[in-house]
């Protein structure tokens, strides 16, 4: 059997494995091999201390994201200890400023660092206001739902069970577009030609307007400042809220295959989104000239669902509904589109629109005793966990790629194993990991040798207490009592022995999710959870995205690492310096060969991997150049950047 031979980049991506009754390893790499990458690992993440400074003596929870594309990636959350924060965190290298949201009584404020080499500093004076605010009765965040046939209800979004309550019918009949005036208490919503106004302290109707832009009912209403934005496909109105006047009629270029259905909303930042049919937009720039409004689509497909409304929460959370009889509430990621089903009800949804509570406004309940108010808890009953952190978003997910050959030379399409991760470290008041979360998806399998996956952590294993989820129904891996693998110096997981245990090429097909002729599967989830003896330091475990591997179903010892990452003590180390490959481990350099080309990559965003036989170079324009200048250009090599992608040449999943 042909030892595995591995690529793994710096990348999200799907992969595959080949073996050699398949295919032979493909020597005609030449638009690769040619070029030499000395001194470069092929890494896309770096790590910065973030230092805060903060003299006010109010509680507090700061919450850190950056911005990739002008959208949030949220990075997750921390409290504040006595004299503010000290941690580090893992960016995209091509990332250079981030923030810092901090809430506390006195309410929210959202602070921009600049990223000076691997540091970026804030210091945060006294807040008068802050220190003396004074909490009230509480208030809870909700949305206001209206459908076609008349009904009108709430939904709280303060927790997870996403609770409707149900209102009076509405007047003069079914809506399917509302929005509202939070600050004068005032839900709007469209009947026909009718704009109707209900008032939210009083429970009364009564007509706002008889009359609208469209002559009739129209899907998209959202107010802000005065101004109704009112729109159907292309075209959208701005309309003075006292007048019903016109003040401007524009054009939306930017949609991709279809504009109907949807919603608009503004998120916290004044920035206007539209969702429909065709995903997630984003408004660009509104041209109050040209009568144009630009916007980019932040999904990279159409919705697999007939979205009819969209709101964004105080949070900054997109909510959209979908046109069924037993609607779903969905949550978009403002980041990447990503979604997930949050609840179905057992009425339609046509319109959403959020109230959003002022900090001001919250209850400064600590359930659990932990120092840390309810509103301010991602555990509010749990006195040994309070908030979580990401990598690489709350959302989103990194991705790991390999080429299984190793140390033979691969074809270098970085599918023949195709990882996403997320992690998620569970943190307690003082900022300390009580538990550690592994979110993996085996995404592609794009060869017929047979791998495990595998991931070593730095904590030490004496503080480990157990670890489960796991999926290791092999014969070539034994576990200890705590469930770490047996007979290793470090912490090594293994998460599974075997992809196809899990995965299995469709009916008549040789490869798993990268022949786009093929029949496509159903990714797999994993989920792995670490718990520590007693909380710990985070830098305990150190520095994501950790040590993963690969390894062969039937050889343990015949691993596959990233670049620049160590063997771990079951590995065969007699295979260094053979066939292709250069490692030299007192030196530093491994699964590299003589030209520092990996057999795996990492990338810390969603990756489009290759479909079969395409070079990654002939997918991605810039890999290249981003390799030969040491990764100082084209950081954001992998994006969806005009030029950077050849899409024949890559694999859409969905």
């Amino acid at each position: 059997m042909k030892k595995l031979l591995y690529l793994v980049f710096i990348l999200t991506v799907v992969s595959c494995i080949e073996e050699p009754s398949f295919e032979e390893a493909v020597e005609n790499t030449e638009s690769l091999s040619d070029y030499s990458f000395q001194n470069f690992n092929f890494e896309t993440s770096k790590k910065v201390n973030l230092s805060i400074q903060d003299y006010n003596t109010t509680p507090a929870k700061y919450e850190l994201y950056y911005l990739y594309n002008g959208e949030r990636q949220m990075l997750g959350s921390y409290i504040k200890q006595t004299n503010g924060l000290n941690v580090s965190q893992w960016l995209p290298s091509s990332v250079e400023d981030m923030h810092v949201l901090k809430s506390d009584a006195g309410g929210t404020e959202d602070y921009l660092l600049n990223i000076e080499g691997s540091s970026a500093n804030l210091t945060i004076d006294v807040n008068i206001s802050s220190a003396a605010a004074n909490s009230n009765e509480g208030c809870f965040d909700h949305l206001y739902a209206v459908n076609s046939n008349g009904d009108f209800f709430t939904i709280d979004v303060s927790d997870d069970a996403f609770n409707p309550t149900d209102l009076s019918q509405l007047e003069g009949g079914g809506s399917i577009a509302n929005a509202l005036d939070q600050k004068n208490g005032i839900m709007y919503y469209n009947v026909n030609k009718t704009l109707y106004a209900y008032d939210i302290a009083n429970g009364t109707f009564t007509v706002k307007h008889n009359s609208n832009p469209f002559n009739g009912s129209y899907p998209r209403l959202e107010y802000k400042d005065g101004f109704f934005y009112m729109g159907n496909k292309e075209l959208l109105y701005k309309v003075n809220a006292e007048t019903n006047d016109v003040v401007a009629e524009y054009t939306i270029n930017g949609f991709i295959n279809n504009s109907g259905g949807g919603d608009l909303a503004f998120d916290s930042a004044g920035e206007l989104y539209l969702a429909c049919f065709s995903g997630l937009y984003k408004f660009t720039e509104i041209d109050d000239t040209n009568k144009t409004a630009e916007i980019i689509r932040i999904s990279a497909e159409n919705f697999p669902f007939q979205l009819t409304s969209m709101a964004i929460d105080r949070q900054d959370r997109i909510f959209v509904g979908t046109n069924d009889a037993n609607s779903n509430l969905i949550q978009i990621s403002k980041e990447d589109g990503a979604y997930q089903i949050v609840k179905t009800f057992d009425k339609k949804i046509n319109d959403l629109t959020a109230w959003r509570c002022e900090t001001t406004d919250l209850s400064q309940q600590d359930s659990d005793n932990d120092g840390v108010i309810d509103e301010l808890d991602d555990y509010p009953n749990d006195p040994e966990a309070a908030v979580d952190t990401y990598t690489p978003s709350a959302l989103g997910m990194g991705s790991f790629a390999f080429e299984d050959l190793w140390p033979l030379k691969g074809d270098y399409d970085f599918n023949d194993m195709v990882i996403g991760y997320r992690y998620t470290n569970v943190l307690n008041s003082k900022n300390k990991s009580v538990r550690f979360i592994m979110n993996f998806t085996i995404r592609a399998v794009g060869a017929a040798n047979h791998s495990g996956f595998g991931i070593e952590l730095d904590v030490n294993p004496t503080l480990v207490e157990s670890v489960t989820g796991h999926k290791t129904a092999g014969n070539n891996t034994s576990l200890n009592a705590k469930g770490l693998e047996d007979q290793q110096d470090k912490t090594v997981i293994i998460v599974f022995n075997d992809s196809f245990n899990h995965m299995k090429p469709a009916t008549g097909a040789k490869f798993i999710n990268t022949d786009p002729n093929e029949t496509k599967v159903t990714p797999f989830e994993i989920e792995v959870v670490v718990e520590f003896n007693n909380p710990i330091d985070p830098e305990l475990i150190g520095d994501a995205p950790f040590n993963p591997f690969i390894f062969s179903s039937y050889d343990r010892g015949t691993e596959l690492h990233l670049a620049g990452k160590m063997p771990t003590s079951l590995a065969n180390e007699s295979l260094f310096g053979t066939e292709y490959d250069d490692t030299n481990l007192a030196a530093g350099k491994t699964y590299q060969d003589s030209n520092n080309l990996p057999w795996a990559i990492h990338i810390i965003h969603e990756f489009r991997y290759p479909i079969e036989k395409a070079r990654i170079d002939q997918g991605y324009n810039k890999f290249v150049d981003w390799g030969l200048s040491q990764g100082t250009t084209y950081r954001d090599w992998y994006g969806d950047n005009s030029g950077y992608r050849n899409t024949s040449k890559l694999y859409f999943i969905n």
